[in-house]
């Protein structure tokens, strides 16, 4: 009797718990219903128009910000414009032992420079070369 019972009522319990899992069928005349499905949510239509407001507004600070550089360019005067920047020139070197005399820098003669200022420009006067100034120490 318990063999019976078990090949009887496990495969009936079986099926009702199957069967208790499956949806209703519809009722007669009645049409399943089926579920719509939107294109586009609201809320996405929403976020694109957020992000085109966006780039709108980011192409408008890009346009602001070239604008804004052609000017500062067109206000800063170009390298042509500028003065020429000074040479620099070489300092000379103190003779030893004799106050008032430098060696040239370029001929490495000995000058005379009594009386001339630290600093100021001058040119040997026994150099050929017009452009061979030196500072005087």
């Amino acid at each position: 009797m318990k063999d019976l019972t078990k090949l009887i009522i496990l495969p009936l319990g079986f099926v009702a718990l199957v069967g208790a899992c499956a949806p209703y069928p519809p009722y007669p005349g009645q049409e399943p219903q089926q579920q719509q499905i939107h294109p586009t949510p609201p809320q996405q239509s929403v976020a694109d128009e957020q992000q085109r407001k966006l780039e709108e507004s980011r192409a408008r600070l890009r346009r602001e910000e070239e604008r804004r550089q052609q000017e500062a360019q067109a206000a800063t005067p170009s390298i042509n414009n500028q003065a020429k920047p000074k040479p620099k020139y070489p300092t000379a070197a103190a003779v030893p032992g004799k106050p008032g005399f430098v060696f040239n820098p370029f001929t490495h003669n000995i000058v005379d420079v009594k009386g001339i200022g630290s600093g100021k420009l001058v040119k040997d006067p026994e150099d050929s070369d017009p452009t061979h100034k030196f500072r005087v120490p």
